[in-house]
Protein backbone atom coordinates (compact mmCIF):
# COMPACT_ATOMS: atom_id res chain seq x y z
CA UNK A 1 0.00 0.00 0.00
CA UNK A 2 1.53 3.31 -1.02
CA UNK A 3 0.87 6.43 1.40
CA UNK A 4 1.05 10.32 0.12
CA UNK A 5 3.60 12.17 1.53
CA UNK A 6 2.09 15.31 2.95
CA UNK A 7 3.88 17.69 1.08
CA UNK A 8 1.87 15.54 -1.50
CA UNK A 9 -1.25 16.70 -0.44
CA UNK A 10 -3.01 19.70 -1.58
CA UNK A 11 -3.03 22.74 0.58
CA UNK A 12 -6.72 22.13 2.03
CA UNK A 13 -6.07 18.58 2.91
CA UNK A 14 -2.88 20.03 4.56
CA UNK A 15 -4.66 22.26 6.55
CA UNK A 16 -7.07 19.66 7.99
CA UNK A 17 -4.02 17.14 9.08
CA UNK A 18 -1.57 19.26 10.34
CA UNK A 19 -3.41 19.63 14.41
CA UNK A 20 -2.55 22.80 16.27
CA UNK A 21 -0.05 22.82 19.11
CA UNK A 22 -1.84 22.21 22.53
CA UNK A 23 -0.45 23.53 25.28
CA UNK A 24 -0.46 22.89 28.85
CA UNK A 25 1.03 25.97 31.82
CA UNK A 26 1.04 27.20 35.02
CA UNK A 27 2.71 28.84 37.55
CA UNK A 28 6.05 27.88 38.88
CA UNK A 29 6.30 28.53 42.04
CA UNK A 30 2.78 29.10 42.97
CA UNK A 31 1.06 25.67 41.72
CA UNK A 32 4.46 23.06 40.38
CA UNK A 33 6.13 24.09 43.83
CA UNK A 34 3.99 24.45 47.18
CA UNK A 35 4.98 28.67 47.39
CA UNK A 36 1.78 29.10 48.88
CA UNK A 37 2.38 27.06 51.95
CA UNK A 38 5.78 28.16 52.11
CA UNK A 39 4.67 32.13 51.83
CA UNK A 40 2.62 31.26 55.01
CA UNK A 41 5.06 30.41 56.81
CA UNK A 42 7.28 33.06 55.74
CA UNK A 43 4.63 35.29 56.53
CA UNK A 44 4.42 33.85 60.29
CA UNK A 45 7.61 33.29 61.26
CA UNK A 46 8.38 36.85 60.64
CA UNK A 47 5.42 38.36 62.02
CA UNK A 48 5.78 36.18 64.89
CA UNK A 49 9.41 37.70 65.59
CA UNK A 50 7.47 40.89 65.94
CA UNK A 51 5.07 40.02 68.14
CA UNK A 52 2.25 39.40 65.54
CA UNK A 53 0.14 36.48 65.51
CA UNK A 54 -1.18 35.25 62.06
CA UNK A 55 -4.22 33.01 61.64
CA UNK A 56 -4.83 31.11 57.82
CA UNK A 57 -7.98 33.42 57.91
CA UNK A 58 -6.52 36.10 57.77
CA UNK A 59 -3.81 35.71 55.61
CA UNK A 60 -6.56 34.16 53.13
CA UNK A 61 -8.04 37.54 52.97
CA UNK A 62 -5.10 39.70 52.76
CA UNK A 63 -1.93 38.07 51.58
CA UNK A 64 -2.87 35.85 48.44
CA UNK A 65 -1.91 38.65 46.08
CA UNK A 66 1.91 37.88 44.72
CA UNK A 67 2.79 41.61 46.44
CA UNK A 68 4.00 41.26 50.13
CA UNK A 69 3.95 44.97 50.06
CA UNK A 70 0.51 45.42 49.13
CA UNK A 71 -0.58 42.76 51.66
CA UNK A 72 1.11 43.98 54.58
CA UNK A 73 -0.63 46.80 55.80
CA UNK A 74 -4.21 45.92 55.34
CA UNK A 75 -3.37 42.55 57.56
CA UNK A 76 -1.68 44.72 59.97
CA UNK A 77 -4.48 47.07 60.38
CA UNK A 78 -6.75 44.33 60.76
CA UNK A 79 -4.56 42.77 63.31
CA UNK A 80 -4.39 45.95 65.47
CA UNK A 81 -0.77 46.19 64.93
CA UNK A 82 0.42 49.79 63.69
CA UNK A 83 4.47 48.58 63.19
CA UNK A 84 6.66 47.10 62.11
CA UNK A 85 7.95 49.00 59.14
CA UNK A 86 6.29 47.46 56.02
CA UNK A 87 9.31 47.84 53.63
CA UNK A 88 12.20 45.80 56.68
CA UNK A 89 9.27 43.15 56.87
CA UNK A 90 8.44 42.70 53.49
CA UNK A 91 11.71 42.39 52.66
CA UNK A 92 12.50 39.58 55.52
CA UNK A 93 9.68 37.89 54.34
CA UNK A 94 10.77 37.54 50.47
CA UNK A 95 14.05 36.36 51.74
CA UNK A 96 12.94 33.60 54.08
CA UNK A 97 10.36 32.41 51.14
CA UNK A 98 13.37 32.22 48.90
CA UNK A 99 15.36 30.82 51.27
CA UNK A 100 12.56 27.84 51.47
CA UNK A 101 12.07 27.77 47.51
CA UNK A 102 16.00 27.32 47.40
CA UNK A 103 15.61 24.32 50.02
CA UNK A 104 16.36 20.87 49.20
CA UNK A 105 13.40 19.73 50.76
CA UNK A 106 11.45 21.56 48.06
CA UNK A 107 10.15 19.31 45.31
CA UNK A 108 7.56 19.61 42.59
CA UNK A 109 4.34 18.46 43.67
CA UNK A 110 4.21 14.96 42.86
CA UNK A 111 0.48 14.86 41.01
CA UNK A 112 1.52 18.01 38.63
CA UNK A 113 4.98 16.46 38.14
CA UNK A 114 2.88 12.92 36.82
CA UNK A 115 0.46 14.86 34.44
CA UNK A 116 3.40 16.87 33.27
CA UNK A 117 5.63 14.24 32.25
CA UNK A 118 2.87 12.51 30.71
CA UNK A 119 1.45 15.82 28.98
CA UNK A 120 4.88 15.58 27.37
CA UNK A 121 4.83 12.42 26.32
CA UNK A 122 1.44 12.63 24.23
CA UNK A 123 3.23 15.84 22.21
CA UNK A 124 1.66 18.94 24.72
CA UNK A 125 3.80 21.89 24.95
CA UNK A 126 4.40 22.64 28.80
CA UNK A 127 4.75 26.18 29.89
CA UNK A 128 5.97 27.48 33.12
CA UNK A 129 5.18 31.26 34.42
CA UNK A 130 7.25 32.62 37.32
CA UNK A 131 7.68 36.14 38.84
CA UNK A 132 10.79 35.16 40.82
CA UNK A 133 14.05 36.66 39.58
CA UNK A 134 15.65 35.21 36.82
CA UNK A 135 18.49 33.51 38.77
CA UNK A 136 15.64 32.17 41.46
CA UNK A 137 13.55 30.33 38.76
CA UNK A 138 16.39 28.95 37.32
CA UNK A 139 17.65 27.25 40.60
CA UNK A 140 13.61 26.13 40.66
CA UNK A 141 13.65 24.67 37.44
CA UNK A 142 16.75 22.48 38.35
CA UNK A 143 14.37 20.15 40.92
CA UNK A 144 12.13 19.58 37.79
CA UNK A 145 12.70 16.52 36.33
CA UNK A 146 12.28 17.05 32.60
CA UNK A 147 14.52 17.79 29.58
CA UNK A 148 14.79 21.69 30.43
CA UNK A 149 14.36 22.30 26.20
CA UNK A 150 11.07 20.69 26.53
CA UNK A 151 9.62 23.08 29.14
CA UNK A 152 9.31 27.24 28.46
CA UNK A 153 10.10 29.09 31.56
CA UNK A 154 8.92 32.88 31.09
CA UNK A 155 9.74 34.53 34.00
CA UNK A 156 7.96 37.89 34.44
CA UNK A 157 8.45 41.13 36.81
CA UNK A 158 5.50 42.44 39.00
CA UNK A 159 3.46 44.83 37.39
CA UNK A 160 0.49 44.40 38.89
CA UNK A 161 -0.78 43.42 42.49
CA UNK A 162 -2.99 40.72 41.16
CA UNK A 163 -0.86 38.41 39.33
CA UNK A 164 -0.93 36.33 36.92
CA UNK A 165 -2.60 39.19 35.04
CA UNK A 166 -3.72 38.25 31.23
CA UNK A 167 -0.85 39.55 29.81
CA UNK A 168 1.09 37.25 31.56
CA UNK A 169 -0.16 34.60 30.14
CA UNK A 170 -0.46 35.72 27.17
CA UNK A 171 3.34 36.29 27.19
CA UNK A 172 4.21 32.99 27.83
CA UNK A 173 1.80 31.55 25.51
CA UNK A 174 3.75 33.59 22.71
CA UNK A 175 6.87 31.96 23.53
CA UNK A 176 5.17 28.41 23.37
CA UNK A 177 3.63 29.60 20.20
CA UNK A 178 1.05 28.10 21.07
CA UNK A 179 -2.58 29.79 20.32
CA UNK A 180 -4.52 30.09 23.75
CA UNK A 181 -7.82 28.62 22.43
CA UNK A 182 -5.11 25.42 22.31
CA UNK A 183 -4.13 25.77 26.00
CA UNK A 184 -5.06 24.78 29.21
CA UNK A 185 -3.83 26.90 32.50
CA UNK A 186 -3.81 24.73 35.70
CA UNK A 187 -4.25 27.48 38.39
CA UNK A 188 -4.85 27.15 42.30
CA UNK A 189 -6.78 30.62 43.30
CA UNK A 190 -9.39 32.73 41.60
CA UNK A 191 -7.26 35.53 39.97
CA UNK A 192 -5.23 33.27 38.20
CA UNK A 193 -8.33 31.38 37.09
CA UNK A 194 -10.24 34.64 35.75
CA UNK A 195 -7.28 36.29 33.91
CA UNK A 196 -6.82 32.71 32.27
CA UNK A 197 -10.32 32.03 31.38
CA UNK A 198 -9.85 36.15 29.71
CA UNK A 199 -7.60 35.18 27.28
CA UNK A 200 -9.91 32.43 26.31
CA UNK A 201 -8.11 29.53 27.58
CA UNK A 202 -9.14 26.38 29.18
CA UNK A 203 -8.98 26.74 32.95
CA UNK A 204 -8.52 23.71 35.85
CA UNK A 205 -8.39 24.26 39.15
CA UNK A 206 -6.83 22.51 41.81
CA UNK A 207 -7.71 24.64 45.00
CA UNK A 208 -5.50 24.33 47.98
CA UNK A 209 -6.45 25.44 51.96
CA UNK A 210 -5.99 29.10 51.13
CA UNK A 211 -7.91 29.54 48.22
CA UNK A 212 -10.51 27.07 48.76
CA UNK A 213 -13.46 28.96 49.69
CA UNK A 214 -13.16 31.40 46.45
CA UNK A 215 -15.22 31.40 43.81
CA UNK A 216 -14.16 29.69 39.76
CA UNK A 217 -16.96 30.99 37.81
CA UNK A 218 -16.29 29.69 34.64
CA UNK A 219 -13.78 27.48 35.51
CA UNK A 220 -13.60 23.81 33.26
CA UNK A 221 -13.01 21.63 36.06
CA UNK A 222 -12.23 21.61 40.16
CA UNK A 223 -10.82 18.92 41.37
CA UNK A 224 -9.54 18.61 45.65
CA UNK A 225 -6.15 17.61 44.51
CA UNK A 226 -3.66 17.32 41.56
CA UNK A 227 -3.71 13.27 41.79
CA UNK A 228 -7.25 14.19 40.75
CA UNK A 229 -6.10 15.55 37.18
CA UNK A 230 -5.90 12.71 34.40
CA UNK A 231 -4.33 13.90 31.17
CA UNK A 232 -6.90 12.08 28.49
CA UNK A 233 -10.04 14.13 30.10
CA UNK A 234 -8.08 17.32 29.37
CA UNK A 235 -7.14 16.12 26.25
CA UNK A 236 -10.88 15.04 25.64
CA UNK A 237 -11.50 19.03 26.60
CA UNK A 238 -8.75 20.31 24.35
CA UNK A 239 -10.42 18.67 21.29
CA UNK A 240 -13.00 20.86 21.51
CA UNK A 241 -10.57 24.04 20.68
CA UNK A 242 -11.76 23.62 17.32
CA UNK A 243 -15.09 25.46 17.77
CA UNK A 244 -14.12 27.96 20.24
CA UNK A 245 -13.68 31.63 18.98
CA UNK A 246 -10.03 33.22 18.40
CA UNK A 247 -9.74 35.42 21.56
CA UNK A 248 -8.59 39.19 19.81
Amino acid sequence: MTTKKTADLPQGKKDQDQKPAVGLVLELEFMLFPGRQLTYKAFNSVLKDHQVALDQAAFSRYCLQRSTEKSLPGLLATLGKKGPAVETVAAKIKKQFESSLGASACQPVPGLMNLLKKAFDNNFKIGLLSFLTEDVARQLMERVPLDPSAVCLHVMKKEADDLPTPDSWLSLLKSMQVAPRCAIALVDGATACKSALAVGMYCGVVPDSFTAWQEFTGADFVVENADDLKLNEITALLSTAHFRKHVK
